[in-house]
């Protein structure tokens, strides 16, 4: 059922599929690190504790959505729950301080965006360019989040990047978020 998200990380998780996806991959894929990092999935501990934390940064977002993973730039991705847009992909951005919607379901977003749009959702390229200027790996529950957040006029180069702590990250952008509300 994910075979093309599982082939393009080159991995050797197989996934006997119930018919509940979501609950499939936060229960057997969740807790991993995809790519060195460059996509990491919720474990059904985090989904909830990873809720509150979204919730928080975006009180409009309160169950409106089911989270399962976030990337290296400390994204956190969820399948949307709102009427209109049900099933596709929100991305919440802390850094931009913005929720982008991916119009696609959360099957077509890990076998079709991922592995054919890595770029565009994942920003795969900087990544890279990050690890090459770094040389760092980047562990389970970390992320390289702004010195400067892009929506207080930060750069959006590797030179305003730093390795982080997912859940400070978070806390410590939530905080600027509310201050200047």
């Amino acid at each position: 059922m994910i075979s093309n998200f599982l082939n393009y990380f080159k991995s050797k998780e197989v996934i006997d599929c119930s018919g509940d996806l979501y609950n499939d991959f936060v229960t057997l894929l969740g807790g991993k690190r995809f790519g060195e990092g460059l996509f990491n999935s919720f474990s059904i501990e985090n989904v909830e504790k990873w809720t509150e934390i979204i919730d928080q940064a975006y009180p409009e977002f309160n169950g409106l959505y089911k989270a399962f993973g976030y990337d290296w730039l400390g994204r956190c991705f969820g399948i949307d729950l709102r009427k209109k847009t049900q099933g596709n992909i929100l991305m919440f951005e802390i850094g931009t301080n913005d929720v982008l919607e991916i119009p696609c379901s959360f099957e077509k977003f890990l076998n079709e965006e991922i592995p054919l749009y890595a770029d565009a959702c994942l920003a795969k390229s900087f990544f890279e360019e990050w690890k090459n200027n770094t040389g760092k790996e980047l562990p389970y529950g970390r992320c390289v989040g702004y010195k400067v957040p892009l929506f207080l006029g930060g750069e959006d180069s590797v030179n305003n990047l730093e390795e982080s702590n997912m859940e400070v990250y978070w806390g410590v952008i939530t905080q600027i978020k509310e201050k200047i509300k």
